[in-house]
């Protein structure tokens, strides 16, 4: 779904790898050296130490079951803690199983991906690559938009994405051979939208100049075996296959919650929406797959689940639970809506760093920040502590 490393990143991105088997670390290492740093870890508590002191680590790789501190005792700790930088740190588990109950349970423990232990070396490569580098999207697409937008507006080139009928002919390949090697196919469309935020006004047109921004930067962001096409005033489609679900969400949200945070918009009192739906082969079994799987039918489904987030100002991923959620009157939770959407448990979503809410202060959006302002106190109050001890107050 990514750029890929040899492109765009000169050094190689760093996995840690935790668990308490000689035999399993080195097979990793074996497998992933060439395209990854690496750094060991005999159980969760010294996996814990190295998270705290290497912030180049992209990746964690962990076994459940370890001493000292296990697999579900590690994730715990990575998903509670006060660092933006490990809070968000993709996690991958190592299970001896692969069925949907164990899957379920380490996704419910935040787990980013499992894979198991007989995984291939080239799908392993493929999740990493992706995963390591869904940690510094968001960041990089915020900063990458604002420039494009200055570029396009001062009458800069840009690249010409591939025409509608190219991509349908390209796409159709990458679903034909997914089904037939029994892989994944998916199909993501986002659709950009302007929302007043003191007035429940329905999604107008972004400026020319950020739309064709956000294409610009997709097509710098998916990989050459991906691809995408501008299927509309204020639609992209994007078709990615070999893929897993849970990676194809992870980058479809980040880039989602990266446009509506960029600063692209000049007036304060306006809002970018980035809604994008997703559908999978996989939600397809049998004969409907034919039919109900084909791409025209799976291109109507992304559209339409985007567009029903579009129109409820979500910005996020809209799939089949949430498509069904919407369409019976609920609400949903950990998803941005007008960029400052509180869960169901009254608490705000904390995918947002702590450098947006300072840049929103600057910007006088102070409105969105005291949305936010739990998770600011958070960040901030080790920082307060060193002060008022610094200066005795």
């Amino acid at each position: 779904m990514l750029t890929d490393s040899h492109r765009d990143i000169s050094l190689k991105p760093r996995i840690l790898i935790a668990d308490d088997s000689r035999i399993v670390r080195a097979t990793l290492i074996k497998r992933i050296e060439g395209m990854f740093e690496f750094r060991e870890a005999l159980d969760g508590e010294q996996a814990w130490e190295m998270l705290l002191i290497d912030p180049s680590i992209r990746v964690v790789i962990s076994d459940l079951t370890m001493p000292k501190l296990d697999g579900y005792g590690l994730l715990k700790r990575i998903r509670s803690s006060k660092i933006a930088r490990i809070r968000n740190m993709p996690v991958v588990v190592v299970s001896g199983s692969d069925e949907q109950a164990e899957r379920d349970r380490a996704k419910a423990a935040g787990a980013t991906d499992l894979i198991t232990k007989g995984i291939g070396t080239g799908q392993l490569l493929s999740r990493l690559d992706i995963l390591s580098k869904l940690i510094s999207t968001q960041n990089e697409f915020e900063r990458g938009l604002e420039a494009l937008v200055q570029h396009v507006d001062s009458g800069g080139e840009h690249v010409a994405l591939q025409p509608v009928e190219e991509w349908e002919e390209q796409a159709e390949t990458m679903r034909t051979n997914a089904m037939r090697q029994n892989r994944n196919f998916v199909v993501l469309t986002a659709c950009i939208g302007l929302k007043h935020i003191e007035l429940d006004a329905y999604p107008a047109l972004p400026p020319p100049s950020v739309v064709n921004a956000i294409g610009q930067l997709l097509h710098r962001t998916v990989r050459q075996t991906d691809c995408v096409a501008r299927t509309g005033d204020i639609e992209f489609t994007i078709a990615t296959g070999s893929i897993h679900f849970d990676s194809a969400r992870n980058f479809a949200e980040r880039v989602c919650r990266a446009i509506a945070h960029a600063n692209l918009i000049k007036d304060g009192q306006m809002a970018l929406i980035a809604s994008c739906g997703v559908v999978s082969i996989s939600e397809y079994a049998g004969e409907a797959a034919e039919t109900e799987g084909s791409l025209v039918a799976m291109r109507v489904v992304a559209k339409e689940r985007a567009l029903l987030g579009l129109h409820n100002a979500i910005t996020g991923v809209i799939g089949t639970q949430e498509e069904l959620l919407l369409k019976q009157g609920g609400r949903l939770s950990n998803i941005d809506v007008n960029t400052v959407a509180p869960a169901q448990n009254g608490e705000i979503d904390l995918s947002i760093d702590l450098a947006t809410l300072l840049r929103w202060i600057k910007e006088g959006k102070e409105d969105q920040v005291l949305a936010h302002i739990g998770k600011l106190s958070t960040e901030l109050q080790p920082l307060v502590d060193l002060l008022l001890k610094q200066y005795k107050v």
